[in-house]
């Protein structure tokens, strides 16, 4: 059968047509494609015409030399140059680059007619992209936004801690990607690469951050910890996908400055002295939790509470880890005598619930305070189960627990009905749900003599932590030991409380 060639050029031309129009669709030059698409139509030709031997270089040659029109090289480099397209009526200048380590091109329309133009334009992105190639970096890059997206999505996400990224983490960490896109979209940078990011504003983010307005509209600024915490999670996020994957290389990781703290790391957050302390319970024991005219949730609300700051004080677990603290993980287990058996009880801090990621039991004079808690749902009709939450919101359907917000709302009200706010504020102390961990370490360490290691192990911590943050308390204890023959030293006949030694 003998093709009819008008039906063949009709053929070609809805090709190539339908090729423009998927180009545009996909956002592609159609230029390119019409590349593609000509060799494809001369291997075809000549393997027609020579069916048993395809010479591909002369396929390749042949291409070569009816696209390449006008050649020039932008530098003495025979790996680039400009030209105009030979398959093309248009005339614009294109830049041609050769990656020797890849074996493939760079190719790009350079949208004008001018050679002058087309020549000084073709420098300029020779310069970058030949800088790419030799940092061994992808030629085709990324914005913020997709670096984010990749990031995250290479978190493994798991309840165990140092297994992978808790869910809490995960939000803290969207929080601080959250907060970088919004400053790069601040700087005009959005649908900028991120090879093109000025590393000179980018380094601002720290104050930026600091200044900007919070959220929760809560007076203050952040804390140093928080900012510095972020700008190491953004850091982290460019050497794990863009320093990895090769879209830049690391000597371009954004340089963020880091806000200034002190270096003194003790005792970080306020406790409650013995004075505070005692006010407060007292309030909390015999007055908050026993008022007459309140409602029956109400009142378990603050028969329960009350009892979470007595097993907060007295266990040294973290918020987190009592929120998520099952009945069925404690038991009566306790060795000792009948007394040690009446007020202990065991309890076993699950893997998933711990910020170490590793279990351990706390033994602590909790029992009675845990027995209240669960009379005060008995006493509501509300049954409890073995794998319900201490600390159950029972107004849930899926009886989850009470949140941290929650309970810390309600510790801020309580701390200021019993006026011990008004004290602490002289002070310029604050009390949070976690200043009750630190309290039980402090007073543990001061007034109970509990060897350190004893209370690392105890607390799911490290005795280098305890040391670093509660050192200054084995001085005090010390006093008399360290103030041991100061004063007069009737030998030397040396007043050693003025002497001043260099």
């Amino acid at each position: 059968m003998v093709s009819d060639p008008a039906n063949s050029q009709l053929s070609d031309k809805t090709q190539r047509d339908a090729l423009k129009a998927f180009a545009q669709l996909m956002g592609l030059d159609p230029d390119l494609l019409g590349d593609a698409y000509e060799t494809l139509q001369q291997a075809k030709q000549t393997a027609d015409t020579h069916p048993d031997v395809i010479d591909k270089n002369k396929v390749s040659r042949i291409t070569a030399k009816k696209n390449y029109l006008d050649k020039e090289l932008v530098y003495e480099d025979e790996s680039a140059f400009i030209y105009r397209r030979g398959d093309t009526k248009k005339k614009t200048w294109y830049l041609r680059i050769f990656d020797e380590k890849t074996r493939k091109p760079f190719v790009k329309s350079l949208t004008t007619t001018d050679y002058a133009r087309a020549l000084t334009q073709a420098r300029t992105i020779y310069q970058e992209v030949k800088g790419k190639i030799d940092r061994g970096e992808r030629l085709r890059t990324i914005t913020s936004a997709e670096l984010v997206e990749k990031y995250l999505n290479s978190l493994h996400i798991t309840d165990i801690p140092h297994a992978g990224v808790t869910p809490g983490t995960l939000s803290l960490k969207k929080y601080f990607l959250r907060i970088w896109l919004e400053y790069i979209d601040y700087l005009g940078y959005k649908d900028t690469p991120i090879d093109r990011l000025s590393d000179e504003r980018l380094r601002g983010f720290a104050g930026w951050f600091r200044d900007k307005p919070r959220e929760d509209k809560r007076t203050g600024e952040r804390s140093v910890e928080q900012i510095n915490n972020a700008v190491s999670e953004i850091r982290l996020a460019y050497y794990k996908v863009a320093v990895r994957s090769k879209y830049i290389a690391e000597g371009r990781v954004p340089d963020l400055d880091r806000l200034k703290q002190p270096k003194d790391t003790g005792d970080r957050r306020d406790v409650l002295s013995l004075e505070h302390y005692e006010q407060y319970w007292k309030f909390l024991e015999y007055k908050y939790s026993r008022q007459k005219d309140i409602k029956p949730q109400e009142k378990q609300r603050r028969i329960l509470f009350t009892k979470v700051v007595g097993v907060l004080v007295n266990t040294g677990l973290r918020p987190k880890e009592l929120l998520g603290l099952r009945w069925h993980e404690i038991s009566n287990n306790v060795t000792g005598d009948e007394s040690a058996r009446k007020k202990c009880c065991v309890i076993h801090v699950r893997a998933e619930n711990s910020k170490t990621g590793r279990s351990r039991n706390v033994v602590a004079p909790v029992k009675r305070r845990l027995e209240v808690i669960k009379k005060s749902y008995k006493d509501l009709g509300v049954e409890i189960n073995p794998n319900d939450f201490v600390v159950m919101n029972n107004e849930k359907e899926d009886r989850s627990a009470y949140t941290r917000q929650m309970l810390y709302e309600r510790l801020q009200k309580t701390i200021e009905l019993s006026g011990v706010k008004e004290k602490l504020d002289e002070i310029h102390q604050h009390i949070s749900l976690y200043s009750f961990r630190h309290q039980y370490i402090s007073w543990r360490l001061r007034f109970g003599g509990v060897p350190i290691h004893l209370i690392a192990k105890n607390c799911g911590t490290s005795i280098q932590k305890i040391e670093e943050t509660y050192g200054h308390i084995e001085t005090e204890k010390q006093v008399d030991v360290i103030t041991m023959n100061q004063g007069l030293s009737r030998s030397a006949e040396v007043d050693l409380t003025t002497m001043i030694f260099d």
